[in-house]
């Protein structure tokens, strides 16, 4: 971390702009974990209500346990039915749990560990949006979600091009503050895949904090 000159928000400095984009990504991403969840349970407990901002794979898993072991209402049925056995909802909930922790896990890296965590959260959701068209098709009643779903995408595209080129971007330079000076602090998390920059502290550095 280090010591920058003041910028407002209407002047941001590129390097800034790059960590917002990065870490809105990153934000997105625990937004369609949340929204997944959500969506999960409430399958799980019978009920029709569906959130957008949902991954698909986890939400059809657990829809397709509860068909295949006859918990689904009566109508979704032919008369000569016969239920799969609870194996089949197990495993469709395991998928479910472990497709929601591996987002989890790529969201929780990402801020440490490089923008390569954010780029197996892109792959994944390509191979959920592929399901979503596979299982579904494109009717009209779908048309949200697919707007979703390409709306996640480019997103992390955005965020991943973003950490690429903060990378390439040169140190920046520490300011010192001179009297009658401001500066602002930036976080060191909000500049990924970044090497820290150079911290000088000096006498009169301290005498304007202590003001």
């Amino acid at each position: 971390m280090g010591f920058f000159k003041n910028k407002n928000t209407h002047n941001m400095s590129e390097r800034q702009k790059l960590a917002s984009r990065y870490n809105g990504a990153r934000h997105n991403i625990l937004l369609v974990i949340a929204f997944t969840l959500i969506n999960c349970i409430l399958c799980a407990v019978g009920s029709s209500s569906y959130f957008l901002f949902s991954a698909a794979i986890p939400y059809y898993s657990v829809m397709f346990g509860l068909y295949w072991t006859g918990r689904m209402p009566n109508e979704f049925y032919d008369v000569d039915f016969q239920p799969d056995p609870d194996s089949y909802l197990y495993m469709c909930l395991a998928i479910a749990v472990v497709s929601i922790a591996f987002y989890l896990l790529c969201w929780f890296l990402s801020k440490k560990h490089g923008y390569g965590w954010l780029v197996a959260t892109l792959l994944l959701f390509v191979a959920d949006t592929f399901a979503m068209f596979y299982y579904s098709g494109f009717t009209a009643d779908m048309i949200m979600d697919f707007v979703f779903h390409v709306w996640v995408l480019v997103s992390l595209a955005r965020g991943v091009i973003a950490a690429v080129n903060l990378k390439k971007l040169p140190e920046e330079e520490p300011y010192i503050a001179q009297e009658g000076q401001s500066y602002s602090y930036i976080p060191q998390a909000e500049m990924p895949a970044v090497q820290d920059a150079e911290i000088v502290v000096t006498e009169d550095v301290v005498e304007e904090t202590n003001k």
